[in-house]
């Protein structure tokens, strides 16, 4: 068998990327989600998933369970978790009256198993006796009977009233038409269950639940969907699955055929589906067109890109050449983007996903009624106009609640695709200059608003959750391209280690012939970075010295480790890196403490603003690599006139469940960013450094919901627990 705790080791460092302080709880509903996407995208079995997340689940239960006993007249406390060492022990013959009576007090057998346990669910407290879908704590299940399970046997009652408690908590998710169909699920559920109802009775319920909720299950079984509820069909099996969903998984398909469902699969496809794609043959780059040129090589921002980089997707006319500028051909512009071939695939292959069972109608009927809507406005609206306009951000509108209602996991993953063309079309439809790179990994922004006589704007474009951080944040080394001052353009690296970007930022800023000269180099660097945009009080001669000495400390110790790995004579990247983060981890919490005890919440402030300064400082300290990091961005976001250029689209659901459709102005106040730091390469990650995605709330509000899910207040930074 796969050992569990070296599993955990492996993942660990992903795990913490995906939420929002690097501080993974497990006993955060969405933490645990968060876990099981990251093994899945890591391709690891689905059994080695589900027992992963029982050990986590049950070992911070041990942690927390105390019993006390008494031993020599003493009254002593211990953890349920010592006490079942205690309980192994005694059976291999290691006894000692101290062990016996802590045992005894907690009423385990020799296994480690609870003697009430025993007798009540057949074994020992699992994963499955708790409701793991309460975000932000672990909840002992109701014990609560309904009249739907008075008639079955004690052991069913637990299966099926575990079903009911799991609806029951969830229930104000569901609109009324989910609410009579899960309930109606429950009935059919409890006559499967039934030892009094007749095969065929049985049949005919597991025919009903496939045919009238969609019931199906995944690869290992564990789980059962019910996907006629949209995003609420894991209701009641929960993320990571339970036995008892696996119990009921068993006997319906026992009864009926039973297909599976593919969910990170099926969201994948939609994903893949919605993407933009405006073809090819619709690309012009300043090679092909004099116009194109002129447009990337005589503006301030647009001429900092690097040329492999320039050109756009344009209308081509009879003549060949790119018709130009767009604001002159709205409608040729607006057809091709309506009939880019996304959509359609997106339609084609959600009426796939309807045909299986896998999604709501809804989710359907909603793409179609845009296309329709879309066509309509083609042939009936002037174009340019404001009626255009509105006409297409109604649409949009009606699409991301529509897709919502049916299924707001799908939902995500077909609007986080077409974001940018919800903006691009309106804004063509108003008769203004705008255009998409054909570049997909363009810096800064999706879409590029403005003609060569007037200013010209990048605009990002995000789709995600209301809150400080929403849609994906952009790597800040494609941000720094763009400042004015060549020198400050390639400071910004993307992982600890990286060749030439040791400690994230450029070996250039810090690095000396020795050690000895990296601590000189150092310190310049932090004087220099802060004095020049009016930080250099942020800290002491003392702290900058000590600062300095850990971080070349780090980076000697960083550079050895890279020496014994070159040779190793490992076989790929992908080895020495896993072998690198093994290393790492052996030394990297002792730099945080001893740079946590330099650098606090008041000076991260300072440099990033405060909503930011949870970030860096962190429970367990300071990474020296963010720290290096957020000084040199802590300059360069207050000196980088372009970013006065950008603008930054968000849409989202707001608390209420509304959409939000908002475009802010760029500026150089870093609190106005949700500065995050990605800084270990991973496998399929080659890190990313210092994370920016504009916020625009330099106010920080009084609580932020993270992209993780979890709340954290905005005054301490600290996640509030539900």
């Amino acid at each position: 068998m796969t050992n569990i705790s070296e599993i955990i080791e492996e993942i660990l460092v992903e795990w913490a990327y995906r939420v929002h302080d690097g501080m993974p709880n497990p006993k955060n509903a969405q933490h645990i989600h968060e876990l099981r996407e990251s093994m899945e995208e890591l391709n690891l079995p689905n059994n080695v998933i589900y027992q992963v997340i029982q050990n986590l689940i049950n070992e911070e239960d041990d942690d927390e369970e105390k019993v006390t006993f008494k031993h020599d007249g003493e009254t002593r406390t211990i953890t349920m978790k010592t006490a079942r060492q205690y309980a192994s022990d005694i059976k291999q013959g290691n006894s000692t009256d101290e062990k016996e009576a802590a045992v005894k007090a907690a009423n385990l057998d020799d296994k480690g198993d609870t003697k009430q346990d025993k007798e009540d669910d057949g074994g020992k407290l699992s994963a499955d006796d708790f409701d793991t879908e309460k975000s932000g704590y672990l909840k002992k299940k109701s014990t609560g009977e309904s009249n739907r399970i008075q008639n079955l046997s004690d052991k069913d009652k637990k299966i099926v009233g575990d079903f009911e408690t799991r609806v029951q908590d969830r229930v104000e998710n569901l609109s009324d038409n989910q609410k009579t169909l899960v309930n109606d699920s429950l009935d059919k559920i409890s006559i499967i269950y039934n030892d009094e109802t007749t095969p065929e009775q049985k049949k005919e319920a597991a025919q009903w639940l496939v045919d009238n909720v969609g019931f199906t299950t995944n690869d290992n079984g564990k789980k059962a969907y019910l996907n006629k509820l949209g995003g609420n069909r894991k209701i009641i099996s929960g993320d990571a699955g339970t036995s008892k969903s696996a119990d009921l998984v068993k006997k319906v398909s026992s009864l009926v055929k039973l297909t599976k469902f593919d969910a990170r699969g099926t969201k994948q496809g939609f994903t893949t589906a919605a993407k933009p794609d405006l073809g090819d043959e619709n690309i012009v780059k300043p090679k092909d067109d004099e116009r194109v040129a002129n447009y990337f090589s005589k503006h301030p921002i647009l001429q900092k890109i690097r040329g492999g980089l320039h050109g756009i997707f344009g209308v081509i006319g009879e003549d060949g050449k790119i018709k130009m500028p767009s604001s002159e051909h709205s409608k040729d512009y607006l057809s091709q983007s309506f009939n880019n071939p996304a959509l359609q695939n997106t339609i084609d292959f959600a009426k796939k996903q309807v045909e299986l069972g896998n999604v709501d109608r809804g989710v359907l009927t909603t793409l179609e009624s845009h296309q329709n809507n879309l066509n309509n406005i083609l042939e009936n609206s002037e174009i340019p106009s404001e009626e255009a306009r509105q006409a297409i951000a109604d649409s949009y509108n009606d699409l991301m609640v529509g897709l919502h209602k049916a299924d707001a996991d799908i939902a995500n993953s077909i609007m986080k695709q077409i974001a940018e063309n919800n903006l691009y079309e309106q804004e063509l439809a108003n008769g203004e200059e705008v255009y998409l790179p054909s570049a997909g990994n363009f810096p800064a922004g999706d879409k590029i608003k403005g003609g060569t006589t007037e200013r010209v704007a990048l605009v990002s474009c995000k789709f995600g959750k209301a809150g400080r951080i929403y849609g994906c944040p952009a790597n800040s080394k494609t941000i720094c391209e763009l400042h004015q001052d060549e020198s400050k353009r390639n400071n910004q690296g993307q992982y600890l280690g990286e060749d030439g970007n040791t400690l994230v930022i450029s070996d250039n800023l810090i690095r000396g012939e020795n050690k000895e000269e990296t601590k000189e180099k150092t310190k310049g660097f932090i004087k220099k970075t802060l004095t020049e945009v009016g930080l250099g009080d942020t800290f002491s001669d003392d702290e900058v010295d000590e600062i300095s000495n850990i971080s070349a400390d780090y980076m000697e110790e960083i550079d050895t480790i890279k020496k014994e790995l070159d040779g190793m004579n490992l076989p790929d990247a992908s080895s020495y890196w896993k072998e690198f983060s093994k290393r790492i981890k052996i030394i990297e919490s002792g730099y945080k403490e001893r740079m946590g005890k330099v650098v606090t919440k008041e000076h991260a402030a300072a440099l990033i603003g405060e909503n930011n300064a949870p970030n860096l400082v962190q429970t367990g300290g300071v990474k020296v690599e963010s720290l290096m990091s957020a000084i040199e961005i802590a300059n360069n976001i207050r000196t980088n006139d372009s970013l006065l250029e950008l603008e930054h689209n968000k849409q989202y659901y707001d608390e209420n469940g509304k959409p939000k459709f908002v475009t802010d102005k760029g500026n150089k106040n870093p609190n106005d960013y949700s500065i995050t730091f990605r800084t270990k390469r991973t496998p399929g990650r080659t890190g990313g450094g210092c994370q920016l995605s504009f916020t625009g709330d330099g106010t920080p509000p009084k609580n932020n919901l993270q992209d993780d899910g979890s709340l954290t207040s905005g005054e301490t930074g600290k996640e509030i627990e539900a």
